[in-house]
C-alpha cells in the first residue's frame, strides 16, 4: 500500500469523472491518495463500491467507503477512483484547496461559553471518535459513556437510567444507528438523539422525518459545532 499527498492543479476534463462531481470547478486541489497492488476491482464492482452496506467480504462489513464518500462531500471535495482486476486500485481524494491561511484553532466567540450537565451517551465505531468526543462533551460540562456498536449501547442505556440524551453514529457494523434508534424508542419513547454520520443533514433528516429525531450533527464535527447541536436541542 502507497499513501501520498500533494496539490495539483484539476481541470474540468480531469474533473468529469469523479465521484461527487457536484459543482466542482477547475483550479488548485489538495489530494490524499491511496493505492495498492491487490487483486483489483471489476466494473460491477466499482458501480456499487460507495453503496452503504455492499462489500465483498463476509456480512457486517462494507460500511467504509459509503461513510469515506459522506465525509468528502461534506468537504466539497471529490474521489477519483481508479481500478483493474489483477491490476490494483487507486483512490484518490481531492479536496479545493482554500487562499486563506489555516486555523490553529477552532475559533470561537469569546462569549460562546454555554455549558450543560448530565450524563450523555456517545455511540461510535471508531475509537478515535469516541475518544475525542468524549473530552469535548467533558468540555461542555456533561458526563460521558462511550459504545463502540448498537448492542452496547442498548445495554449501556439500560444499565444508566440518567442519560439524558444519545449521539449516535449511523452507519456501524453489527447494528446500525436506525436499528439502534428504534430500539432505544422501544426502551424510552420519548429518547432524545442526535444523529451523527457523515452524511449530508438533508439525507439523513428525510430518512428520519417524523420519527422523532432530536438533531443531527454531520462527522467531522468541532467544539463549536457539538456545542451548538446540544444547544438547538435543549432549547
Amino acid at each position: 500500500i502507497a499513501v501520498t499527498t500533494g496539490c495539483m492543479d484539476c481541470d474540468d476534463s480531469y474533473l468529469k469523472d469523479v465521484w461527487l462531481d457536484e459543482n466542482l470547478t477547475d483550479g488548485l486541489y489538495v489530494y490524499l491518495e491511496i493505492s495498492d497492488s491487490g487483486c483489483g476491482m471489476d466494473s460491477e464492482t466499482l458501480s456499487r463500491l460507495f453503496d452503504p452496506f455492499f462489500s465483498t467480504k463476509f456480512t457486517g462489513r462494507g460500511l467504509g467507503m459509503s461513510t469515506v464518500l459522506g465525509i468528502v462531500r461534506g468537504h466539497k471535495g471529490a474521489i477519483k477512483v481508479y481500478s483493474e482486476p489483477g491490476r490494483g486500485s487507486s483512490f484518490k481524494i481531492l479536496l479545493p484547496a482554500s487562499a486563506k491561511p489555516a486555523e490553529l484553532f477552532d475559533q470561537e466567540s469569546p462569549n460562546d461559553d454555554w455549558k450543560g450537565s448530565g450524563t450523555v451517551l456517545l455511540v461510535d465505531d471508531e475509537e478515535t471518535i469516541r475518544g475525542i468526543g468524549a473530552e469535548m462533551l467533558k468540555e461542555l460540562g456533561f458526563r460521558p459513556i462511550t459504545a463502540n456498536d448498537g448492542n452496547e449501547a442498548l445495554a449501556a442505556f439500560s444499565e444508566h437510567p440518567e442519560i439524558a440524551l444519545v449521539i449516535l453514529d449511523l452507519t456501524m457494523p453489527h447494528m446500525d444507528g436506525e436499528e439502534c434508534f428504534r430500539k432505544l424508542r422501544q426502551l424510552q419513547p420519548d429518547v432524545r438523539v442526535i444523529m451523527s454520520s457523515g452524511y449530508s443533514e438533508y439525507e439523513v433528516t428525510q430518512k428520519f422525518a417524523g420519527k422523532g429525531l432530536a438533531g443531527f450533527i454531520q462527522k467531522p464535527y468541532k467544539l463549536s459545532e457539538l456545542r451548538a447541536a446540544i444547544r438547538n436541542m435543549v432549547n
